[in-house]
């Protein structure tokens, strides 16, 4: 089987056809059309050809290493791409970061689409664009202007940066290591207006945000398709190759690599296995937490100027560490963050800072701490001593045994939790010690910083409003 890109060029509509105006598009007529049929060098295993034919709008592949995901969803991209009726249609191949966009896609879109006509490639952006010439009625005026399909490679480490464009479809590569942010707050909404398409592939990486888009998908057949396919099941490796592999493999990475198992422990995170414990157990840990107005909120920040921002809300209940919110957001500024915390109903106790907060402005001349206190006067402001991030980590894993999360207000700092790990030495083929910094980096930061505070606001308050207002001695002045 070959697959088999159609690039229509219309000539010219039927000379006795009726002229269509511009805002209709003339596809939906009889036309006169000359068709090339161009080959994008792209013949699907059998596995792949079943997938092509099974899509629908909203798709979960869940694929083992080496089945041939990027090329199968490069050609789907292509196809569908050639095929869009629409006024300059353009998609997008989003990997984790820009970086890996360009190493595991830009080979494939750009050999796939070189014999196309019209081809434009723009290396420096990750782009190819195919020209599309125009279409002419018999009054010699424009039935269909000439436009462009244009295909994009973008990475998921900024979000915002693509924030605004519109897609007709998108394919979201390793979902599981993206930031959750760039399909809700980005991806979706830029799909809605042209009712665009959208592919999640990757391999699993513990029950995170991935696990999570498939049980939904799994929930609405009939606008999701969903697939699992390991290596033991799909034939695609050589079954030498295969044991091979596996026995140059750790059991978590066959699990996790090659069979697609979700469960499998995620390699070089600092708290995967004690947030499956509290997600495996009575549930009490992670569930619904709702506020206490009887307690005062603590708040922690993890601060940064041009990056993310995380905030952790908390209070102790009856000896227990109850999380029960967490904001998050990229590029504001602390009066943003402030209102923020305006408009929730908790009655605040202490606003903590990493050390960083006394650094002062090169400009101003300020502290950021001195800021927000001029903000907000009548709260209350600390920043902590600088402590080492492998305390920190200890901290956490520590707190993590005394402490109660709202799943659902908390669900991106659990998310960031699960999946703050270790930075990998490529060169080395070992795991760095020292963090990975990424879109999980904001919330862990944020509860270590919590984990490394151990007071207790209430606690606090009690005791300097039971402190005696007057001294009782027997001294008298009069008799010396």
């Amino acid at each position: 089987m070959s697959w088999l890109g159609k690039y229509s060029a219309d000539k010219e509509l039927m000379d006795n056809g009726p002229e269509i105006s511009s805002m209709e598009l003339p596809y939906n007529r009889e036309l006169k059309k000359e068709i090339k049929k161009v080959s994008t060098g792209y013949i699907p295993r059998p596995l792949q050809a079943v997938i092509h034919s099974r899509l629908k709008r909203f798709n979960v592949l869940v694929c083992h290493r080496r089945f041939g995901k990027t090329l199968l969803v490069i050609n789907e991209t292509i196809n569908k791409g050639i095929a869009n009726q629409k006024h300059n249609p353009q998609y997008a191949y989003i990997a984790p970061t820009y970086k890996q966009a360009k190493m595991i896609a830009w080979e494939y879109i750009v050999d796939s689409t070189s014999e196309i006509p019209g081809v434009k490639v723009n290396k420096s952006e990750l782009s190819v664009e195919i020209l599309r010439e125009g279409i002419k009625n018999s009054s010699g005026g424009w039935a269909k202007k000439p436009d462009k399909i244009k295909f994009m490679l973008l990475g998921a480490e900024n979000p915002d940066s693509i924030r605004g464009i519109y897609l007709d479809g998108a394919v979201l590569d390793e979902y599981a290591q993206c930031d959750p942010v760039i399909w809700g707050e980005i991806v979706r909404p830029a799909l809605a207006d042209r009712k665009g398409w959208a592919i999640f592939i990757g391999t699993p990486k513990g029950q995170n945000h991935f696990y999570r888009r498939l049980e939904k998908a799994d929930s609405l057949p009939e606008t999701w398709f969903t697939a699992i396919y390991k290596a033991s099941e799909t034939g695609v490796l050589p079954q030498d190759e295969l044991e091979d592999m596996m026995s140059d493999m750790e059991p978590e990475e066959i699990e996790q690599e090659l069979e697609c198992s979700f469960h499998a422990a995620v390699r070089g995170s600092y708290y995967g296995e004690a947030l499956r414990e509290m997600e495996d157990g009575d549930g009490d840990q992670i569930g619904y937490v709702p506020w206490n107005p009887r307690y005062p909120v603590d708040t922690h920040w993890d601060i940064g100027i041009g990056d993310s921002c995380g905030i952790v809300f908390r209070q102790k209940v009856h000896g227990i560490w109850h999380y029960i919110d967490y904001i998050e957001s990229n590029g504001k500024g602390v009066d943003w963050f402030i209102k923020e915390l305006e408009r929730k109903p908790y009655s605040y106790g202490r606003h903590v800072w990493p050390h960083d907060g006394k650094n002062r402005d090169f400009i101003t001349g300020q502290t950021r701490l001195e800021v927000v206190r001029e903000l907000k006067p009548g709260w209350e402001w600390e920043v902590q001593t600088k402590q080492s991030v492998d305390d920190g980590i200890q901290a956490v894993r520590t707190r993590l045994k005394t402490s109660r999360f709202d799943a659902q207000k908390c669900a991106r700092l659990l998310d960031c939790l699960k999946n703050y790990q270790r930075e990998w030495d490529s060169k080395l083929m070992l795991f760095r010690n020292k963090p990975k910094h990424d879109w999980a980096s904001h919330g862990a930061d944020a509860f270590r910083y919590d984990a490394l505070d151990d007071k207790d606001t209430k606690e606090l308050k009690m005791r300097r409003d039971n402190l005696p207002r007057t001294a009782n001695s027997d001294y008298n002045e009069l008799e010396y």
